[in-house]
C-alpha cells in the first residue's frame, strides 16, 4: 500500500481518536493504525468534568451520554483506617464551570471514540502493528503488520504519536526520563459486590491513602466496581509475591477497602501496569507531534489520564494542520503546544509529588475554604488547566501553607494509614 495520507495516527486510543476526530474536521486525510482490535480492556476509568468541552468539540458528547456511564459528581479521599476523609464535591466549586463528569468502561469508551472518528471519514485499521518509522526530507513513512503476518507501508506528510504506553517514537529515539522517586506498579481488576457510596454520593471515586501506597476504587455500574492498588515497585518487589497476593493482602490490611470488599466477588483481576510517571525530553521535532500517554505519563492519583490525552490530541492535531497549512515542517506553534502540553501536567504534578508526603496529607484531609482555597484545587483537580489569576495565587498560597506545614505543623497531627 502507497497511499500518501496527510497525516498518519499511530494508536487509536483518547488521544489518537481525538487527534483522528480533530483533523478530519479540519478536512485532512488521515489515517489511524491501532494494534489491537477495539473493544479492548484499558485501564484509568475515571474522567474529569472538563473532558466534557473536548467531547462537545468533536461531536461525539451525544453518543457518550446515550451509553449510559455512570455520572461522577465528586472525589472521594480516606484515610485507610477510615479515621478521617474529605471530598471534592464539582458542583460546588465556585471557579469550576462543570459540575459533574463521568466513569467509564474504556472498552465501551473508547470504541465510541475511534467509531466517532471513523464516521468522521478517518481510516482505521486494527490489528495493525507498527513496526518502523523514518522521517524524511518531504514525508514520514511507516511500516506496519497486520493480523494476517503481511507487511504494510504507509506515507504522510506528518506523524502522530499516540501510541500510549508503548511510546513508540520516543522509545526508539531513546527520550524518556522518569520522575525520580516514582516507579510505580498498579494491580487491579473489577469487581461485583463492592459497597460503594450511595445518594449524592453515588458515583464518586474513593481513593483510599495508605502509608505508602493507595487504592481505587471506580463504581463502573450499579453492581461492577474497579479496584486497583498503586505501590513503589521496589515495595512490590520487596515482598516476593505474586501481583494478586500483594492485592489481596493489602485490601485485609486497609480497613476501608476491607469493609467496602466484605462481599466483593471477582470479575476480572490480576491486571498489572508498570513504570508509572515519565516524560519524553522532546514532544515535538520535524514532522512529528506527540500526544497522550506518548507525549508523558503521570501517576493517576487524581484521574487525569484522560483529559490531558485527549486534550493534548486535540491540541496537538491543530498544530500539525496549522503547519501543514502552512507548508511547514516545524512551527512556533507545534514548540508552543510543547510548552503548554508540560505546563498543564505541571498542574497535576505538584499536587501528585505532594500526595505522598505527610505533611501535604494533614492539609489536604483538613481542607479549610478561606479566601475559597478549596474551591481553587477543585477547579484544578476537576481538570481545568487554564488557571485564571483568581484560582492561580489561592493554589500558590496552598502550596506555601503545605511547605511551612512540613516545618511548623500548621495543621491538627494525623495518622497516615
Amino acid at each position: 500500500m502507497n497511499t500518501t495520507w496527510d497525516v498518519i495516527i499511530i494508536g487509536g486510543g483518547p488521544a489518537g481518536s481525538t487527534a483522528a476526530s480533530t483533523l478530519r474536521q479540519a478536512g485532512r486525510k488521515v489515517l489511524v493504525l491501532e494494534k489491537e482490535k477495539f473493544p479492548r480492556f484499558h485501564i484509568g476509568e475515571s474522567l474529569l468534568p472538563y473532558n466534557r468541552a473536548v467531547f462537545e468539540d468533536l461531536g461525539v458528547w451525544p453518543k457518550i451520554e446515550a451509553a449510559g456511564f455512570m455520572v461522577k459528581r465528586g472525589a472521594q479521599f480516606w484515610m485507610g483506617d477510615g479515621s478521617i476523609r474529605t471530598r471534592l464535591n464539582f458542583s460546588q466549586g465556585s471557579f469550576t464551570e462543570f459540575p459533574e463528569s463521568i466513569q467509564v468502561e474504556r472498552a465501551k469508551f473508547d470504541d465510541i471514540l475511534l467509531r466517532h472518528a471513523e464516521e468522521l471519514g478517518a481510516e482505521v485499521r486494527e490489528e495493525a502493528l507498527v513496526t518502523e518509522h523514518r522521517i524524511e526530507k518531504d514525508r514520514v513513512t511507516i511500516k506496519f503488520r497486520t493480523k494476517d503476518g503481511s507487511e504494510h507501508e504507509a506515507q504522510a506528510a506528518f506523524l502522530v504519536d499516540a501510541s500510549g504506553l508503548t511510546n513508540f517514537t520516543a522509545n526508539r529515539e531513546k527520550l524518556r526520563d522518569y520522575y525520580p522517586g516514582h516507579k510505580k506498579i498498579a494491580i487491579f481488576g473489577h469487581y461485583s459486590g463492592v459497597q460503594m457510596t450511595e445518594g449524592e454520593e453515588k458515583g464518586d471515586i474513593l481513593i483510599i491513602r495508605r502509608k505508602n501506597s493507595w487504592f481505587w476504587m471506580i463504581p463502573l455500574e450499579d453492581d461492577k466496581t474497579s479496584v486497583g492498588l498503586v505501590l513503589d515497585q521496589a515495595d512490590f518487589k520487596a515482598l516476593n509475591m505474586a501481583p494478586q497476593a500483594v492485592f489481596d493482602d493489602a485490601v485485609l490490611t486497609t480497613k476501608t477497602v476491607q469493609d467496602r470488599m466484605i462481599n466483593a466477588r471477582s470479575i476480572s483481576q490480576g491486571h498489572v501496569l508498570s513504570d508509572f510517571s515519565y516524560t519524553n525530553r522532546k514532544l515535538v521535532s520535524d514532522r512529528v507531534v506527540r500526544v497522550g500517554d506518548a507525549s508523558g505519563f503521570i501517576d493517576p492519583i487524581f484521574s487525569s489520564g484522560v483529559m490531558l490525552a485527549m486534550s493534548s490530541g486535540q491540541r496537538g492535531s491543530k498544530v500539525v494542520h496549522a503547519a501543514l497549512t502552512a507548508g511547514k515542517t516545524m512551527t512556533f506553534a507545534m514548540r508552543h503546544y510543547e510548552w503548554s502540553t508540560r505546563r498543564n501536567v505541571s498542574r497535576f504534578w505538584q499536587f501528585i509529588e505532594k500526595f505522598y508526603t505527610k505533611h501535604f496529607a494533614q492539609l489536604f484531609f483538613q481542607p479549610s475554604n478561606k479566601f475559597r482555597m478549596v474551591c481553587a484545587i477543585n477547579c484544578a483537580l476537576a481538570g481545568r488547566t487554564r488557571m485564571s489569576f483568581a484560582t492561580w495565587w489561592r493554589l500558590r498560597i496552598f502550596f506555601a501553607l503545605v511547605w511551612l506545614q512540613k516545618r511548623f505543623s500548621l495543621a491538627k497531627p494525623i495518622e497516615i494509614g
